[in-house]
């Protein structure tokens, strides 16, 4: 069952013309005149699909909810009363930006017949502005895939021979991981990015969800926990570390520069970074659009003819449902905080 995130059309604004105006083909006038914003209290929807094959794409009439949901303001059913398709695409970069390396894809979702949001090869922030830069495609294909995630430069991931510092990790070397014992890495990548603002690590203090020393990650990437109250008490579960700012250890921690890497394995694992539980990069060959386009060659090359994964290595919780359930329980215990798995 593939899944992955989206952002409701009712959660964006824009500036210049309509980029989404159309059902059927992305607007001409938009590249390079229109800029959009996501909310500021925007939640990222997590779409559950059945679908015969890998790919995400236009005109695949097989893509339909697996479970009824609202999107948009509107309440649409599984199977053939809700077909999800992406009619067209754009290239994107974060407001004020030129540097090509800072290219994202956004796929504009149909929901049975009408524009309902977007999808990304890359994090997207709410709060943030893109400025819409070209057309890629009316008819786009894409591999399922999840947000990138990323570890900070200096995290110790344990291998087969110890602890071994995150941006020393190299194809090849073979990683501990919760459920497929030592696998090995298939693909290592380094990200530079500006520290503050959406791109602020979040820190977790030593000890807070088991690890040993304190524990910086991006907003997106998911650690494993287990909640010991509310709906999903004992059950293990991906929780999104943005999810998580303010419970007791928790905080965005800037700096002016951040170094991120991914680690990616032929499957999602759950890897343990400074003794934490915490997820691998999801494989898909669209997974890192913002890499170099050598290191994003080379990646696609190791991926091309690779089974990606129909479902992460554990539940995700939608980041929103997450802070929710927090606020309703009001205590860290609800995700295990201070009480490792």
């Amino acid at each position: 069952m593939p899944s992955f995130g989206a952002w409701q059309l009712s959660d964006l604004s824009w500036t210049g013309p309509n980029p989404f105006s159309s059902n059927a083909t992305g607007n001409s006038s938009s590249p390079g005149n229109t800029t959009f914003t996501i909310g500021p209290t925007a939640d990222l929807r997590i779409v559950n699909l059945n679908d015969n094959d890998a790919n995400f794409e236009d005109g695949d009439g097989s893509q339909e909810l697996a479970a009824p949901m609202t999107f948009n303001g509107v309440s649409y059913g599984s199977g053939a009363a809700g077909e999800v398709e992406t009619e067209y695409s754009y290239i994107i970069r974060p407001s004020g930006s030129t540097n090509p390396a800072d290219n994202i894809t956004i796929y504009v979702l149909e929901f049975e017949g009408d524009v309902a949001g977007i999808a990304s090869s890359e994090r997207l922030f709410a709060g943030q502005s893109y400025d819409i830069v070209a057309i890629e495609s009316n008819d786009p294909v894409v591999a399922y895939s999840a947000m990138a995630v990323c570890f900070a430069a200096g995290t110790k991931v344990a291998t087969k021979n110890g602890p071994v510092a995150v941006e020393k990790l190299r194809e090849g070397m073979r990683v501990q991981t919760l459920d497929n014992g030592y696998r090995p890495v298939a693909w290592a990548g380094r990200w530079l990015v500006n520290g503050r603002g959406a791109n602020a690590p979040i820190r977790f203090a030593p000890g807070v969800i088991g690890n040993e020393t304190a524990l910086h990650v991006s907003g997106q990437h998911r650690v494993l926990l287990r909640p010991h109250d509310g709906p999903l008490a004992g059950e293990e579960i991906l929780v999104a570390a943005k999810a998580l700012i303010g419970l007791p250890g928790v905080c965005h921690a800037p700096k002016p520069r951040v170094n991120w890497v991914h680690i990616l394995f032929e499957q999602h694992e759950v890897v343990f970074a400074n003794s934490a539980r915490a997820e691998s990069l999801l494989p898909a060959p669209q997974a890192l659009r913002g890499i170099g386009p050598q290191q994003a060659s080379t990646l696609r090359q190791i991926l091309k003819d690779a089974a990606l994964p129909e479902l992460p290595a554990r539940p995700v919780v939608p980041t929103g449902r997450a802070m929710r359930l927090l606020r309703l329980h009001r205590r860290a215990d609800w995700v295990g905080i201070n009480h490792p798995l």
